[in-house]
């Protein structure tokens, strides 16, 4: 006789957690206290469990990396077959979920983080609490689920670029991810403008950090800056005018000549407007000198004391 395979979430009874009677396996929580659990209960929302359990036989589960609220939620959520995800532990039981493979706890995590997004008021604090666990989500859980949700929701509200891309860039311009910034300009939808500005802002402060060179890497944002003449020539004029401080390397001068290349391509009137300032005469000759990939490297030493010496 074959017996059918439980499918999970399944309500066991929340109520057998709380009796030692069922519980064969100690589970042991931050605060050194521990309870008893059923390792056939647990074993059927998760893998790790089964592995844990059958194949290593241990007869103790470690649930020290979480707070004891959270992993007495995980608990009873994997003995009733259902959780009500909450903002204040969101985090939390989203991690858990992926540390111990609960499936259908993960998608009940995706499901309420979607419910927050479409039901945001748009409150520049709430989008951060959202945007940061996408982040969280990427880079630590290694995935991309809720960020994707983020790009989709966030893309549909107008003005999100001068609305939230532009205040959270300023905020944390030093300390943003590559990999976070993309997902920002991709929800700016092709506005880029107040984020050119809040970079301008930055470039008087922290001059040419690593966030300016992935802004400026991406295509689309050099468009529009190029297509800003004015604006253009002077991010560009405070760029070049970096080239006084000794930190200035051959990736800032790179990603200038890469700009003044735009400008050629794009026939823009941006180095006219540069001479006519008395940002940099004759300028465009100097950066020209590197318009070859394989020439620049071998001109950085070469040339920059003429290049600091035209500043």
């Amino acid at each position: 006789m074959t017996v059918a395979k439980v499918s999970v979430p399944c309500d066991f009874g929340v109520e057998n957690l709380y009796d030692e009677f069922h519980g064969n396996v100690t589970v042991e929580f931050k605060d050194s206290t521990s309870m008893k659990a059923s390792s056939l209960i647990l074993s059927w929302n998760s893998e790790v469990f089964t592995h844990l359990f059958k194949e290593l036989r241990q007869g103790t589960v470690e649930l020290t990396d979480f707070s004891k609220e959270v992993a007495v939620i995980l608990l009873e959520s994997l003995y009733s077959g259902d959780i009500v995800v909450e903002r204040s532990h969101f985090r939390e039981i989203y991690k858990i979920s992926h540390a111990f493979k609960v499936e259908w706890l993960s998608e009940k995590c995706t499901a309420a983080f979607t419910e927050f997004c479409e039901s945001s008021s748009q409150d520049f604090n709430d989008m951060v609490f959202l945007f940061n666990e996408a982040v969280y989500s990427d880079c630590t859980l290694k995935c991309g689920k809720l960020m994707e949700i983020i790009v989709s929701t966030f893309s549909k509200f107008e003005k999100m670029s001068e609305m939230f891309v532009a205040p959270y860039l300023s905020k944390h311009f030093t300390r943003i991810k590559p990999a976070a910034l993309n997902q920002l300009l991709e929800i700016c939808c092709g506005q880029f403008i107040p984020v050119l500005r809040a970079v301008k802002e930055h470039l008087q402060t922290d001059g040419i950090a690593k966030t300016v060179h992935t802004i400026l890497s991406n295509k689309d944002v050099v468009k529009c800056m190029v297509g800003e003449s004015q604006l253009y020539d002077e991010m560009y004029g405070m760029m070049l005018k970096q080239l006084n401080d000794k930190n200035m390397n051959a990736e800032d001068l790179e990603l200038l000549m890469n700009l003044n290349r735009a400008v050629r391509n794009q026939g823009s009137t941006s180095n006219s407007v540069v001479r006519s300032n008395g940002i940099l005469p004759g300028y465009a000759t100097i950066m020209n000198l590197f318009h070859e990939e394989d020439e620049f490297r071998a001109a950085y030493d070469k040339n920059l004391d003429a290049l600091r010496h035209h500043v």
